[in-house]
């Protein structure tokens, strides 16, 4: 037996044994040897579990993975742990429970974690998109009147082709009439993409802007505290 082995419990030793890509056989084993791994020491206990929660995002099984990373999210807080294995472990963990709020189209929770991630530090890129990706998901009322309009433009499209096939045949119309109609159609159809296109891009520009505000108005509130204040002498 290595020395490695012979500082560990048997449970953990067998856990090192899979590959950590290995996601589902990850599950499976924690299913299996769940209440021996409550027992182990803090430190295996601990690398078992955020072995489980990775595994749980990667296999789609975001409800578990919910109730897991709350239990492992306050042991961080109980054991005052920053960073592990050179990663802020407290960071790492919301972003998974927020990927998995977001594929369970719980949008709402998913950037209420954001913004505080936001909050804890505003530079930070990856929940900034996350946050930008998730609203995306919610668009108003008015972007879904614009794709509602849109379809039925195209619909009336669709419809004015028929009747140039069932009044003119499949040839190009040659009368002036059959010309505006033509005209007409691509007109409207042409309008379809146009109320498409700007209703889209009002709100994508939307989102782009709420974020960067309120990114900006956290990054101004956090200089503010760092400034030291000047008392003038009397």
């Amino acid at each position: 037996m290595s020395d490695f082995a012979s500082l560990h419990s048997n449970t953990y030793n067998d856990f090192k044994e899979i590959d950590i890509h290995a996601y589902q056989l990850i599950v499976d084993f924690y299913a299996m040897h769940e209440k021996d791994i409550q027992r182990l020491k803090f430190h295996e206990y601990f690398e078992l579990h955020l072995a489980y929660i990775e595994a749980l995002l990667e296999t789609g099984l975001y409800q578990n993975l919910l109730k897991t990373c709350d239990e492992t999210i306050e042991a961080v807080i109980q054991n005052n742990i920053q960073y592990y294995q050179g990663e802020d472990i407290y960071r790492k963990l919301l972003l998974q429970k927020s990927a998995a709020h977001y594929n369970l189209l719980e949008y709402h929770n998913a950037e209420f974690i954001l913004k505080e991630l936001i909050k804890i530090n505003p530079k930070d890129g990856h929940a900034i998109r996350s946050f930008r990706k998730s609203q995306l998901h919610r668009p108003p009322d008015y972007v879904q009147n614009t794709r509602n309009l849109g379809l039925l433009l195209f619909l009336f499209t669709a419809m004015v082709i028929c009747f140039e096939m069932a009044y003119f045949g499949l040839g190009k119309p040659q009368i002036e009439m059959g010309m505006m109609i033509e005209i007409s159609r691509n007109i409207v159809f042409l309008s379809g993409w146009l109320v498409l296109i700007i209703g889209d891009v009002i709100f994508r520009w939307n989102v782009f802007k709420t974020t960067s505000s309120f990114v900006k108005t956290i990054q101004l509130q956090k200089n503010k505290k760092l400034k030291v204040p000047v008392f003038s002498k009397k």
